[in-house]
């Protein structure tokens, strides 16, 4: 699948760059649905739309996805208790850091970590700098069910889940898959 979608993308870049090298008048448009075998910003997906939430803040307030949306997204499911998201905790907060913010948003959704309190008195021993919220049933069955920890999903600025990651150390691939997501979009934009 990866693949496949690397040498989609790879093709109409391509053709997009000859196409507008031939006729620079020309224009250049891109499909943006978010229903199964659709495409994010011209991009196949088989994935689904991502969930609409409003959902409490650390240290207070609250985070909506209409805040988000329009940016390229990576959410983060992480439980308290789990050392595998403990462990990239620094990746994250650099990830968080490098990214132009009006492009670019990350946001942690702590779950099975207790009440609101607990998790709130836990925060700082794991200095994370990117927002964090309180996850609920609703917005984890929105993103398919979580089976394990760390779960990530790169969602696009049309609010397309773009990818799922399982496990750590996927820093690269993340990493990656960001980049791409948002030249294209900077592609999109342009035209």
């Amino acid at each position: 699948m990866n693949k496949i979608l690397l040498l989609t993308l790879s093709i109409v870049v391509f053709t997009a760059t000859v196409w507008l090298a031939i006729d620079p008048g020309a224009e250049l448009t891109t499909s943006s649905t978010s229903l199964s075998g659709s495409a994010v910003d011209g991009v196949p997906s088989d994935l689904r739309a991502a969930p609409d939430f409003d959902l409490a803040a650390f240290p207070e307030g609250t985070l909506n996805s209409e805040d988000l949306k329009g940016k390229v997204v990576l959410v983060d499911f992480w439980a308290t208790w789990c050392t595998p998201c403990i462990a990239e905790i620094p990746d994250l907060n650099a990830l968080h850091n490098e990214q132009d913010p009006n492009k670019f948003a990350m946001i942690g959704i702590t779950i099975q970590s207790g009440g609101y309190e607990d998790i709130a008195a836990q925060l700082p021993q794991f200095d994370i700098e990117y927002p964090l919220v309180m996850g609920d049933e609703a917005v984890t069955n929105g993103f398919g069910g979580i089976i394990g920890y760390p779960t990530k999903f790169v969602v696009g600025p049309d609010w397309t889940i773009y990818k799922k990651y399982f496990g750590g150390d996927k820093k690269e691939e993340i990493e990656r898959d960001i980049e791409e997501l948002l030249g294209i979009a900077e592609i999109a934009q342009a035209f």
